[in-house]
């Protein structure tokens, strides 16, 4: 697909969501920001038809990652 036929999404992530892309930023550090969102979003769709993460509400500046998320093994950051 040629970039001038692809459609443009504005997307601004809540604090739990740019938490998860700065960790996924680690686990995927050879991934610019688009290739890095693509594969998360594909990631994601395919997970939900699993058991989706437990965020409960509406209020979607209150969901947090679960701690076992945030600790990437051999990582530092």
């Amino acid at each position: 697909m040629k970039p001038t036929d692809r459609q443009r999404i504005d997307y601004m992530p809540g604090d739990a969501a740019r938490e998860a892309l700065a960790i996924a930023q680690r686990l995927y550090p050879d991934n610019n920001a688009q290739a890095l969102l693509d594969r998360l979003v594909i990631t994601g769709l395919v997970a939900l038809q699993w058991k989706p993460p437990s965020l409960y509400g509406r209020d979607r500046e209150r969901w947090q990652l679960p701690e076992s998320l945030k600790q990437i093994p051999g990582d530092d950051g």
